[in-house]
């Protein structure tokens, strides 16, 4: 089950049969967007650069799960990208929580803003933990809930931000393609994660060892206006921002909107 031949879209049974047509629209929207902002770009390929750096090194495929408009893959030729839905610029479609690939067959997994938007994260770590190789890494970049970054996330952004939430027992008895919209999300579900369930998280996963847990983008990521919101910066402005970020940095706790995740399995 390795081959991308063997791939076959993802189902949407029942009164739900709108789905894949919605995401569908969705990804095409941010394929727009994604042509039309120099910024948001910019901000990406720097994204990209933390992922190339930190991808594992062991034999074999590397897949980008939730690849979106696949931005990554136009950087790293060698990712192969799957989304919910099949898309012409994908590789294949596939559900998080259920990947159709052979047991210890990949050496990567990448994901960029897919975390927050899994309905049981809990199955996504099990399925990740049994199609990685020994040494085989998930690095994920997710939103951060910093206590100033919770209300820009909360006031001026279309997803939910639940701190109540339990990621790893909150979950549904049917896999998430059956059961929700795959744009719903938590985006708190990093923060709660890794920062404060981590230690349930170790026990849950001990053949996950966490590598990295990084906090960052203070300023120019939510000046950007990402996909959904008007860019707030000149663009000529933004290496005096990017500069600002660096002093700020060390508040990254107070200030992030973002985090870099890696995770890898022991052999």
């Amino acid at each position: 089950m390795t081959g991308l031949s063997t791939i076959q879209p993802v189902s949407f049974p029942g009164s739900v049969e709108d789905r894949p047509t919605e995401a569908r629209r969705r990804l095409e929207q941010h394929a727009a967007i994604w042509r039309e902002r120099p910024l948001l770009r910019r901000i990406y390929r720097g994204y990209h650069e933390m992922l190339n750096t930190a991808l594992s090194a062991v034999e074999g495929p590397s897949i980008e799960v939730g690849a979106g408009h696949g931005s990554f893959a136009e950087f790293h030729r060698d990712i192969l990208s799957c989304d919910i839905v099949p898309c012409p610029w994908l590789d294949c479609a596939a559900d998080a929580t259920r990947l159709p690939f052979a047991e210890s067959s990949l050496a990567n997994l990448v994901m960029i803003d897919v975390l927050h938007h899994l309905a049981a994260p809990a199955r996504f770590f099990a399925e990740a933990e049994r199609v990685l190789r020994p040494g085989g890494r998930i690095l994920m970049i997710e939103p951060y809930v910093s206590p100033i970054s919770w209300l820009a996330w909360n006031y001026f952004h279309d997803e939910d931000v639940d701190l109540r939430a339990c990621p790893l027992s909150d979950a549904p008895a049917e896999p998430q393609a059956d059961l929700k919209d795959p744009w719903t999300a938590n985006t708190a579900t990093p923060t709660l994660l890794f920062w404060r369930d981590l230690a349930e998280f170790r026990a849950r996963f001990p053949r996950l060892s966490i590598l990295r847990r990084t906090r960052f983008d203070l300023l120019l990521y939510p000046l950007s206006g990402g996909f959904e919101r008007r860019q707030l910066v000149p663009q000529k402005l933004t290496p005096a921002v990017r500069g600002l970020e660096r002093l700020l940095s060390p508040l990254s706790r107070g200030l992030a909107f973002r985090c870099f995740i890696v995770l890898q399995k022991k052999g």
